[in-house]
């Protein structure tokens, strides 16, 4: 059972359409969005919820690898402006084994929203050419009733740059030092260990510097200023 719950400002199209006009008149490229998600376990709000994996590395004649990663990182609303909001770790989860990553993306999803919002939930962040045959299957499984269910899982950017893992980690260290943090671990040990410890294509540290690095690249948490939007049923108005 879902511990979010979306809610819509009660005056929603015209709280957008008034934002809209303000960002045009001011030339700001952004807008912020009139609803947002209650976290019902903790009472914290957030603009928006995005997970993210990490394949297990290739086994060797040495040693397993390092374990799969998944990890579930929200977007905070806070006293900050909407374009500066902070980044805060959820949940997290690791495995060697590919189904047993794959069955708790379903639970992920399942805990933090899932099918409140088109789209929420259903991109991971992460490699798209790595065992696709596994995702495959478990996707035939889910959308036997209902297409919308399948999980995708999509490149973030800068994705196939052979310098990719350098940006990513420089991308997640500048916004946890001092003075311009951004990114918090909240009760998750696991990232915090492995930055620690710091490993070349640590699974963990690849899945989240690729999302922070996405969401700094993009704010996806907002809506392009000139988009006539908001319809949480995802209709025109």
């Amino acid at each position: 059972m879902s511990r979010i719950k979306l809610i819509t400002h009660p005056h929603a199209w015209e709280l957008t359409q008034a934002r809209q006009d303000e960002a045009i008149v001011t030339g700001q490229p952004m807008v912020e969005r009139p609803f947002w998600y209650e976290d019902t376990a903790t009472g914290a709000a957030y603009r928006d919820i995005y997970g993210c994996i990490g394949w297990p590395t290739e086994v060797s004649d040495k040693d397993m690898g390092m374990a799969g990663y998944l990890g579930v990182v929200v977007v905070v609303i806070g006293d900050e402006k909407p374009e500066d909001s902070k980044f805060r770790l959820l949940a997290e989860y690791e495995s060697y084994d590919i189904p047993t990553l794959l069955d708790q993306i379903v639970i992920f999803r399942q805990e933090f929203g899932f099918g409140l919002y088109p789209g929420l939930m259903q991109g991971w962040f992460g490699d798209p050419e790595r065992f696709i045959m596994a995702l495959a299957l478990l996707n035939e499984r889910l959308t036997v009733d209902d297409a919308g269910q399948a999980i995708l899982v999509v490149p973030p950017d800068d994705y196939g740059n052979i310098h990719a893992f350098d940006t990513y980690v420089r991308s997640l260290r500048s916004v946890i030092v001092t003075g311009r943090k951004r990114f918090y671990f909240g009760d998750c040990e696991i990232l915090k260990n492995k930055l620690q410890e710091f490993k070349r294509d640590c699974p963990a540290v690849h899945a989240v510097g690729g999302l922070v690095h996405s969401l700094l690249s993009r704010c996806n948490w907002m809506e392009q200023a000139r988009e006539n939007i908001f319809n949480v049923e995802g209709n025109d108005v």
